[in-house]
């Protein structure tokens, strides 16, 4: 069958593709008709013509591709093809060039329909950058942050809020509220701040019986209505005003919180104590200056300032007791726990199965402990000190004399002068020893101390008695970790030639350490009036049982209660 001339549309077989840029002109003529598939070809509703590869094409024509234009064949008269050796196939119907066939495509059979207008491949979704959710966003805890000062529109609705008319708890739960708005909190700043605020008395959580918030109930309140029942922190009825009202002092809330809870709430390194210290200090203190900038407690002004003198004071002070508590006792101290019985003594293990690298485990060998304590006595003691040491060394009358704890104050460090440490560098029994230096201390009164029963008379007695003062040898490296001020709880021990040591460390504290009776009631309820009545036994199965009556007959349990068995109506009875 000849195909008709003057077609419009022009088809193209591919031979084996030649190389790239090689064109083939000899014209090919198929016999069979049947290789044109019409239902394949399909008009774009856009350009009016495309081309399609028939996969049947390539088992008759020996791997050859075959294009069949749309034009005719819809009238049933294809166009003769054309063959050519492109690699893309081109054909330009009415003005308009598109894009046909790609040949690597046609040879590995698939049948393709593409058009100018024909959709792209949707790529697919790219995951967001830390920026785009928001993860390095300003937290509002960054050194330098500062809060934008206030358009009068805010003045006003602030004045609004924070009215001094107010009692304190409404316009403290209102700024809480508003600060963790405009603050992003983590788990671990929000983990430090409610606790703060449980220590001040403050409540975390949802507010119970509040009925909860709609468009129609907050369209009739106004900014100041909405923001009290918007709060999660609160504080509690019995803390408003009245026969139990609370005494509001920041400072003390804050001085209990970084001296007394930090410490027992969380683990301090002494490696990154300033790093972990500031990061929770930061928090608060951006608390109280929220609170200054907001005006919310001008009553309080004071108090506040001085709470932010407390984190600041906190940033020098709490480090250095997490070093220091990990330093203590020093060398000399724990020579002397090992020579005259302390806790040290006997510890010692040198290179054990589990660490046979390792010189020493803990505490000290008799022989380095001798050495330490020698050369010490020598640079250190005084002339009194060291000739009781050595009439009773050789009477062999050394002894302790008095073992007690002791809750102790730094105020004042002598660290080692010129001549001790000349004395250490030339000594050869000296060598790798750090020079001695002299802490001194005297008593104080913890605020968890039990109460003494003492009359009027004893009391005074105790008040006007003079302060008994505690020096003991310790080394620089120590005496650096510690500051004036400094508070610690340790075992001393009185020996009987004059001299004090100690070697049990139970605490390191700040200089403004102290407890408010707020931690003492952390998680506290109080209890009902009458208490829950014991649980009741389940009705039903004591309708059973009474109805089943016992044991069956031959058997040694109790029968298990079949439903047959069972009288509904004496169970309606018994309910």
């Amino acid at each position: 069958m000849n195909a008709p001339t003057g077609s419009s549309a022009n088809h193209l077989e591919a031979n084996s593709l030649p190389a790239e840029g090689t064109v083939n002109d000899t014209p090919t003529m198929p016999n069979d008709h049947s290789i044109y598939d019409r239902e394949s070809i399909t008009s774009s509703p856009t350009v009016g013509r495309t081309f399609t590869v028939d996969p049947n094409l390539l088992a008759s024509s020996n791997g050859k591709c075959t294009a069949a234009s749309s034009g005719n064949a819809a009238n049933g008269n294809p166009d003769p093809p054309h063959s050519g050796t492109t690699d893309h196939i081109e054909a330009t119907t009415n003005g308009v060039q598109q894009l046909a066939v790609d040949a690597s495509t046609a040879a590995a059979g698939e049948s393709t329909s593409m058009g100018v207008g024909a959709a792209k491949k949707k790529s697919k979704s790219k995951k967001k950058s830390k920026s785009q959710r928001g993860l390095t966003a300003p937290t509002g805890f960054e050194e330098f942050y500062v809060d934008a000062p206030l358009t009068p529109a805010e003045y006003e609705v602030e004045k609004e809020l924070y009215d001094p008319e107010l009692p304190f708890s409404q316009r403290i739960e209102v700024a809480i509220q508003r600060f963790c708005a405009r603050r992003n909190m983590d788990s671990d700043k929000k983990d430090v701040f409610d606790k703060y605020l449980a220590l001040g008395g403050i409540s975390a959580g949802p507010k119970q019986f509040s009925g909860g918030l709609d468009a129609n109930a907050m369209s009739d309140m106004s900014a100041a209505d909405i923001a009290l029942m918007k709060a999660t922190h609160f504080v509690d009825i019995d803390k408003h005003g009245g026969e139990q009202a609370y005494e509001v002092d920041f400072v003390a809330c804050a001085k209990a919180f970084f001296s007394s809870r930090v410490p027992q709430l969380y683990y301090l390194s002494s490696i990154n104590a300033v790093k972990d210290v500031r990061a929770k200090t930061n928090i608060i203190r951006n608390f109280l200056k929220y609170l200054l900038h907001h005006d919310v407690c001008p009553e309080y002004k004071s108090q506040v300032i001085a709470a932010c003198d407390v984190c600041n004071l906190t940033d020098q002070e709490l480090p250095k007791t997490m070093k220091a508590q990990s330093y203590f006792p020093g060398d000399f101290q724990t020579a002397c726990s090992e020579i005259f019985g302390g806790i040290f003594q006997g510890k010692y293990a040198k290179n054990p199965d589990w660490a046979p690298d390792a010189e020493s485990y803990a505490g000290m060998s008799p022989e380095v402990a001798h050495r330490t304590f020698k050369i010490g006595l020598a640079a250190q003691a005084s002339d009194e000190v060291t000739k009781h040491y050595r009439e009773q060394n050789a009477a062999g009358s050394l002894e302790t004399l008095k073992v007690y704890n002791a809750c102790l104050e730094v105020v004042e460090l002598l660290p080692a002068d010129e001549g001790i440490k000349r004395f250490y560098a030339k000594h050869p029994a000296a060598k790798g020893l750090s020079a001695l230096g002299r802490l001194k201390a005297k008593s104080w009164d913890p605020p968890f101390k039990p109460f003494r029963d003492l009359t009027a008379e004893e009391r005074l007695a105790e008040t006007q008695s003079p302060t008994e003062l505690y020096e003991f040898f310790v080394e620089d490296y120590v005496l650096d970790t510690c500051f004036i001020g400094m508070k610690f709880e340790t075992t001393v021990h009185d020996l009987s030639f004059g001299l004090k040591f100690f070697d049990n460390i139970s605490g390191v504290f700040c200089s403004f350490y102290g407890s408010i009776p707020n931690e003492r009631l952390i998680g506290w309820r109080v209890p009902e009036d009458e208490p829950l009545a014991p649980r009741e036994k389940n009705i039903i199965t004591s309708a059973l049982e009474d109805v089943v009556g016992g044991e069956e007959e031959g058997s040694a349990v109790p029968a298990a209660p079949r439903g047959d068995d069972v009288n509904s109506e004496d169970i309606e009875e018994t309910w």
